[in-house]
């Protein structure tokens, strides 16, 4: 166009409906990728959440041995008083020995020959019969002491056949427990790996939204649209909700619980 012998350039809009679409689509795998990689670092942390907790309550079975400690305490005071029972029958045991000994020397004494005197014969026959009423008595000692003897020792035995079980059980539980602290560490070492690789892919503010998020709603950020409802919460989302929760329009919160929704 002239204009006072100039050429005037006027711009004019116009509309590319391919161009335009092309627009509308990366907006929404913005959006769609952004609630995407949420969710998928959510399963990631939630899946390292489940097995840290399961570490945790495997470090504290292992570290707890007050069973052990009171099994080994029984064993420990049914020792002593199997010790202290051996002790009192060796003594009853030795007792008894001794007024064998006495007996068997007044009646050498009585019937050698060698006393003459009635008197004297009769003083070492009233000896004998005392030594072995007396004897008697320390036999029935002797006797009760080797009941309460072999009761200890059974109580004894049980206890460490108890010690033992309970031993071996703990080494079996402990192997199997082991076992399976190991292939937890290593699942959650690979779940490290693959959260450091899905981070980049969240902006700083999606990020810092996601952790608030995790911190506030007991480690559950981002909650699946599941069967009409909110996976975490379990609330009846509605259709709308549904549908922004799968549209472009942006970050879509559970009207109950305020988690990310995401919706496939």
């Amino acid at each position: 166009m002239l204009n006072g012998g100039k050429l005037k350039f006027t711009r004019v809009a116009v509309f590319n409906p391919k161009i335009t679409a092309e627009r509308d689509l990366i907006v929404y795998n913005l959006f769609m990728s952004t609630t995407l990689h949420l969710f998928r670092l959510q399963e990631i942390d939630s899946r390292i959440d489940m097995a840290q907790r399961r570490l945790d309550e495997i470090q504290k079975i292992l570290n707890n041995n007050a069973e052990l400690k009171r099994v080994e305490a029984y064993f420990e005071n049914c020792k002593a008083s199997h010790g202290i029972s051996e002790k009192v029958l060796h003594k009853a045991e030795g007792a008894v020995k001794q007024q064998r000994l006495k007996i068997e020397q007044t009646e050498s004494m009585l019937y050698s020959g060698n006393v003459k005197n009635p008197k004297e014969v009769q003083d070492l026959q009233n000896k004998s019969n005392a030594l072995k009423r007396y004897l008697s008595k320390l036999e029935d000692i002797q006797l009760e002491a080797m009941l309460a003897h072999d009761e200890e020792n059974e109580t004894l035995q049980s206890a460490q056949t108890a010690l033992n079980k309970l031993k071996a059980q703990l080494i079996q539980q402990n192997s199997r427990l082991a076992g399976e602290e190991s292939g937890l560490n290593k699942e959650k070492e690979g779940l490290l790996k693959d959260r450091a690789v899905a981070l980049p892919a969240l902006e700083d503010e999606r990020l810092k939204l996601y952790n608030k998020l995790r911190k506030s709603k007991r480690g559950i950020a981002v909650a699946l649209v599941n069967d009409g409802g909110c996976s975490a919460c379990g609330a009846t989302v509605t259709l709308a909700t549904q549908q922004k929760a799968r549209s472009a329009t942006g970050i879509t919160y559970c009207p109950s619980c305020q988690r990310i929704l995401y919706g496939k």
